[in-house]
């Protein structure tokens, strides 16, 4: 009889998974003290269509199982699904009674649970949940517990990676410190100033053995807020006492090569918040209690709050990477695509009008007569994880500042958004180009030219600039331009008609048609640019509609909705288009998110082997819906 013990423990990994997450405790418990653990090795077969019916059910406990077509080799592994823990299989194969259609195999070491049949139809009976689960909505259903799962073990895996990365990856700005005769008033006076918590006490090293003196400083000991009180208000120490005589000492360090886990179990072991960390026996930083456990829990605020403190481009680079770092949270989570890509280019604005801020600060320079415009995928607020920069910058008709001036400030900017992670645009789109540094009507006259001329090079920018919107400064330069821009192209349908035929160029592969049974699978169609080919129809159908109805908004999302609210578009045309369009950019921000993509030469490109059979449906119905969009767009524009 399986004890009680083990029975919670397999009770507390089963309710983390659906359906058992949803199910009565007591038959949940029933699983529990049913099961079995077995094991495969590497590449050991479990079950295959040529075996009879399966006589149990297996959940994955630890490793993976791979589901692959009758027939497939190393050569043309031919992949249908990658079963994650907590999942069970071959559930449609049970319910039915009949064998396999797949053959599944250990991915790696597997360790499974086995749930006889005998006991599988039991539970069939007696939990709706089960059986709702296992008949009618399966394929929904094992789908989305895949996600959850995956989801689970990709934020596992990059809370346990960051585990194991060293303590100097956490120190954002020099310790404040003080030597021991400092008088308290001078110690809470720098307190106060630099808003921390904490002073660490220093003294030259060898000052203690009273032999010489030496540049590196040793950690004589620590105050802190906690302090304060039972050490100075109630024992009544006058301001003038030494810091010396009322710190904590000694100290436990850690060198800045250790881990961020070492400093977890010495805060736990010592029962201490406060951990000076050392390099070369010279004292670098400290990191906090709080520091170490909102690490995986890190919020828009504490991101923003690092932001707007940061007074270098120093700290604005390490806010950088914790936006990069939890938009790669936010897709293992499964956050709706639209939402987490705005929220990703709100962040970036946050950071990169900082860095204006400070760079316009040191120049002396006033924003008032200038607007930074954000461009491109930063303009429609659609950025995801990889992005490099398009900007311009524009000035206000009567700043009297000279233009190298502005210039070299702009200049300044991109190289500290390349700094923080945010790569130079390779076509130079940005506001330290003179072609990009203009007066307001100059831009004016450059929009103007785009829209009248209508040539590639013309279209081309327009697929850039046309979605601008201020981003820092003076935002009635940029919404002038806007209303000019609307007013103009909208009146032009030549140049409609041609922004119509550049926007049919670019779409779906012919090999992935959706028409053509099994096309998915061919070795010509199993890779595609998700950006070139997927969302990029979707932007340029939008931005098109967008400017011939008038409609100032600049995200392609957004722009739909207006044009479906205005009667422009069928409500369940917009809708399709819309979902499509953001499921697509939710397969960008997967495949950005693995290790190496972000410094890929393509880091949009996917291959179809990657998907779960039902990813691949909604891709195809994805393709579907964008040369539905270009067929739209040949009619209302025909040639």
């Amino acid at each position: 009889m399986t004890s009680p013990t083990i029975i919670a423990g397999v009770r507390q990994f089963l309710v983390a998974h659906p359906p058992f997450s949803l199910m009565e405790r007591d038959d949940v418990d029933f699983v529990a003290g049913r099961l079995e653990l077995v094991y495969f090795r590497a590449d050991e077969q479990i079950i295959g269509p040529d075996d009879p019916a399966p006589a149990v059910c297996w959940i994955l406990k630890q490793g993976t199982v791979e589901a692959r077509r009758p027939g497939a080799s190393e050569l043309k592994p031919r992949t249908l699904t990658h079963i994650a823990p907590g999942e069970m299989f071959p559930v449609g194969a049970l319910v039915a009674e009949r064998p396999v259609t797949a053959v599944y195999t250990a991915g790696g070491d597997a360790f499974c649970w086995q749930l006889r049949k005998a006991d599988f139809d039991e539970l069939l009976q007696r939990s709706p949940v089960f059986l709702d689960f296992s008949k009618r909505r399966l394929a929904a259903m094992i789908d989305l517990s895949r996600a959850a799962v995956q989801a689970s073990y990709a934020a596992q895996a990059t809370q346990w990676r960051s585990m194991q990365a060293p303590l100097s990856s956490l120190i954002r700005r020099p310790p404040v410190t003080a030597r021991p005769e400092t008088p308290l008033r001078e110690v809470f006076g720098r307190m106060e100033a630099d808003n921390v918590g904490s002073v660490l006490i220093v003294r030259p090293a060898g000052a203690a053995a009273g032999g010489g003196t030496s540049p590196i400083d040793e950690v004589a000991g620590i105050f802190t807020r906690q302090d304060v009180l039972g050490r100075v208000v109630l024992p009544e120490r006058p301001l003038d006492t030494p810091i010396g005589e009322v710190m904590t000492s000694p100290v436990v360090t850690l060198d800045a090569d250790d881990s961020i886990a070492d400093a977890m179990l010495l805060m736990a072991q010592k029962v201490i918040r406060h951990i000076p960390v050392t390099r070369d026996g010279g004292l670098v930083g400290i990191v906090t209690e709080r520091d170490l456990f909102v690490l995986q829990r890190r919020s828009i605020r504490q991101i923003g709050d690092t932001i707007r403190n940061a007074g270098s481009v120093d700290a604005l680079r390490q806010a950088a990477g914790d936006i990069r770092e939890w938009s790669q949270s936010l897709v293992a989570q499964g956050v709706a695509p639209g939402f987490a890509t705005t929220l990703i280019s709100r962040l970036n604005d946050q950071v990169a009008g900082r860095l204006i801020t400070l760079v316009a600060g040191r120049r002396a320079i006033d924003l008032d007569g200038l607007c930074w415009l954000a461009l491109g995928s930063e303009g429609r607020e659609e950025q995801t994880i990889a992005t490099d920069q398009d900007n311009g910058l524009m000035i206000a008709d009567d700043n009297p500042t000279p233009h190298e001036t502005l210039l070299a400030f702009a200049r300044e900017v991109n190289d500290g958004l390349d700094a923080c992670g945010f790569p130079l645009c390779k076509g130079g789109i940005m506001a330290g180009n003179p072609r990009w540094c203009l007066p307001a009507a100059k831009w004016q006259a450059l929009f103007a030219d785009w829209i009248d001329r209508g040539d590639p090079e013309s279209l081309l920018n327009a697929s850039i600039f046309f979605d601008f919107r201020p981003l820092i400064g003076d935002d009635v330069l940029a919404l002038t331009l806007r209303e000019q821009v609307t007013r103009r192209a909208a009146a032009n349908p030549r140049f409609l008609k041609q922004m119509s035929d550049n926007a049919q160029r670019n779409g779906p592969p012919d090999s992935w048609n959706p028409g053509l049974l099994g096309s998915l699978f061919g070795s010509e169609a199993r890779s595609v640019d998700l950006k070139l080919n997927g969302t990029a129809p979707f932007v340029d159908g939008a931005r098109l509609l967008a400017l011939a109805h008038g409609v100032a908004a600049t995200g392609t999302a957004e722009r739909f909705n207006h044009l479906a609210r205005r009667g422009h578009l069928a409500a369940d045309e917009a809708r399709g288009w819309v979902e499509a369009f953001q499921f697509l950019q939710g397969l960008r921000l997967r495949v950005q998110q693995r290790p190496g993509a972000l410094h890929a030469e393509h880091p949009n490109r996917m291959d179809a082997e990657e998907l779960s059979d039902l990813d691949r449906r909604i891709l195809k119905e994805a393709f579907r819906q964008a040369r539905k969009l270009q067929q739209r767009l040949s009619v209302d524009y025909p040639g």
